[in-house]
């Protein structure tokens, strides 16, 4: 069956997401009004579903910890793999330079350098800095004379020019010219040249290339893949706000969880491909806000549909929000997650594409896009309707059914607390990686449980309202235009 072109169009596909959000509101008003035993038991499922989901999170959670811990163990130096393919993979690793403090920058790259890979004459940093920039050239310069003599790593400076014609001021149009221009200057092995794309505020373990090699090298069909490092926010942790600290370890978490779920497991800010992938995907897009997730789809699409996502236990050490003042704080981590939830706009772009590829099973564009339309819908409303949804009962009920109708929020009520007394896991779990990677206190112990006990509180603002503008923003066409990144402090 053939769609009308309109039903395929930005002006019908745009508006989806919000009247998505609106919809799942109304759908247990209706509900009670047509037959309140079905309206009830729909929203006896909704929370027994979210109860099941938090438990199974929790679970993934720590699946994923385990594994990230015993992979850690391994000394990949000697294994084959290693010894006899990995001297002929080359890196390139893409840092953009923007507005960064010269020594968050110098961090980046004195941790890139200081690994243990025994081939790191292979290893090229691509600063890809913005010529629009506050100090972008003149930090870059910098770093060029400081560390290039330091180490075989080669370090090469590309400037983006600002107003190039058809390109958005975004991630995605600086990191593409970087690679394109330095593509100029060297021949490559398409299929064993291996493109990394780093945050600048990024701090790599020692191991980062023995592991991403060994993954890159040993995967099967490893042209058809995106491989994502495992995020830590560990840099500026005894700086941050608690619920700065909060979100960070939520994105931890959600990547950890993520990768235990390989068909709906996505890219985000660390990640890297082949020079193969990458250029049949033709490279990153130079309008989208949101580079790293839509990058999957522009890759999947290009390979028709035989693409993953591949999880590398190397980590990367990055950043929390973290600003002068606490409500520039507020702010910052408001348009950061607004910036993360506008990828609502895929749903534009992947609908359309699965309407024109033929070859991609039935059953599985449609599993991609209801979970990519309920990933945004549950991203800004799922919190809220859980929380008000035993209400809606007593609101809607009659003399004779106000025993259920109370009977729900006392349900709702335990079930959150029930949930609630859970966060001792993810407290406990969050106390356990960041020993790892920052020092710990004897006061952050305390703080660190005490802390979750707000998440609640954040889930319901912080975390949904981004999302929820991002939507309504996109029902107006009040779109974002410009990449707005995240100030970073100096280190010192």
């Amino acid at each position: 069956m053939k769609l009308h072109p309109y039903f395929l169009s930005q002006a019908f596909l745009s508006k989806l997401p919000l009247i998505f959000l609106c919809v799942i509101f109304f759908v247990p008003i209706v509900l009670l009004s047509l037959s309140y035993q079905v309206g009830i038991f729909f929203i006896a499922f909704y929370i027994s579903y979210w109860t099941v989901k938090v438990f199974e999170s929790y679970y993934y959670v720590l699946t994923s910890y385990i594994t990230l811990l015993r992979t850690n163990k391994h000394d990949y130096s000697d294994y084959p793999v290693i010894l006899e393919g990995a001297k002929y993979l080359k890196h390139i690793v893409i840092v953009p330079v923007y507005s960064e403090p010269y020594d968050v920058i110098a961090e980046n790259i004195a941790s890139i350098i200081a690994n243990d890979y025994p081939y790191k004459k292979n290893i090229t940093i691509l600063l890809a800095t913005e010529e629009r920039g506050p100090g972008a050239i003149e930090n870059a310069d910098k770093i060029v004379a400081d560390y290039s003599w330091t180490s075989p790593v080669r370090i090469v400076n590309i400037v983006h020019p600002a107003d190039i014609p058809g390109e958005w001021k975004v991630k995605g149009s600086n990191i593409t010219y970087a690679i394109k221009q330095y593509m100029k200057m060297e021949e490559f092995d398409d299929r064993m040249t291996f493109v990394s794309t780093i945050d600048t505020d990024t701090l790599v373990e020692t191991n980062f290339f023995l592991i991403t090699s060994y993954t890159f090298l040993s995967t099967e069909h490893n042209q058809n893949a995106i491989y994502q490092y495992t995020p830590v926010y560990a840099n500026n942790w005894h700086k941050g706000t608690f619920f700065a600290r909060l979100i960070a370890m939520g994105t931890t978490f959600w990547q950890l969880a993520e990768s235990q779920n390989p068909e709906f497991y996505r890219n985000f800010a660390v990640y890297g491909q082949s020079l193969y992938c990458l250029k049949k995907a033709d490279f990153w897009s130079l309008t989208s806000i949101v580079e790293d997730g839509f990058q999957y789809w522009r890759s999947y699409f290009a390979f028709d549909g035989i693409f993953r996502i591949v999880n590398v236990p190397a980590v990367c050490k990055m950043d929390i929000v973290e600003e002068e003042t606490f409500l520039k704080t507020v702010r910052s981590q408001y348009k950061q997650l607004r910036r993360w939830s506008w990828g609502c706009t895929d749903i534009e772009y992947v609908i359309p594409q699965f309407a024109n590829k033929p070859n991609i099973p039935f059953s599985e564009k449609f599993r991609k896009t209801v979970y990519l339309i309920f990933n945004h819908l549950f991203w800004s409303g799922g919190a809220l309707m859980l929380f008000f949804i035993g209400y809606i009962p007593g609101v809607l009920s009659s003399v004779h059914e106000s025993i259920i109708s109370l009977t729900i929020p006392l349900i709702t009520s335990f079930l959150f607390t029930w949930i609630f007394a859970t966060i001792i896991f993810p407290s406990i779990v969050s106390i356990l990686i960041m020993k790892k990677y920052t020092t710990f206190r004897k006061r952050d112990y305390i703080f660190n449980i005490l802390q979750w006990a707000l998440i609640p509180i954040l889930t319901l603002t912080l975390f949904s309202l981004p999302a929820i503008e991002s939507q309504i923003r996109l029902f107006f066409w009040k779109r974002l235009g410009t990449f707005e990144t995240t100030q970073k402090m100096k280190r010192k």
